[in-house]
């Protein structure tokens, strides 16, 4: 099976902010190490952060962009995607 594209991998982790989850991507499930390299390959300005123009690729992250930005600060960090993550686990388990 081929893998699933980096955008798309990023947005199965953090989507539960959307509720966009499909039972497929449950077996894609990314670990802290795995996000954190997707995360290093998403970052173009290499700052740490996903900022608007860097998920501008990934529709449903673009959309959901809002409600994972918990602390309202233009950019989405590594312990949002986290907390998204857990969000989505509890959500499938």
């Amino acid at each position: 099976m081929k893998p699933l594209p980096l955008g798309l991998r990023i947005l199965v982790f953090m989507l539960t902010a959307t509720g966009a989850v499909a039972a497929a991507a449950q077996a894609q499930m990314p670990s802290g190490q795995q996000l954190a390299e997707r995360l290093a390959q998403a970052d173009a300005n290499g700052d740490g952060f996903l900022d608007r123009t860097e998920v501008a690729d990934m529709p449903r992250l673009e959309r959901g962009f809002d409600k994972l930005d918990t602390d309202r600060d233009g950019r989405l960090s590594r312990a949002e995607l986290q907390v998204a993550g857990q969000k989505l686990r509890q959500r499938q388990s």
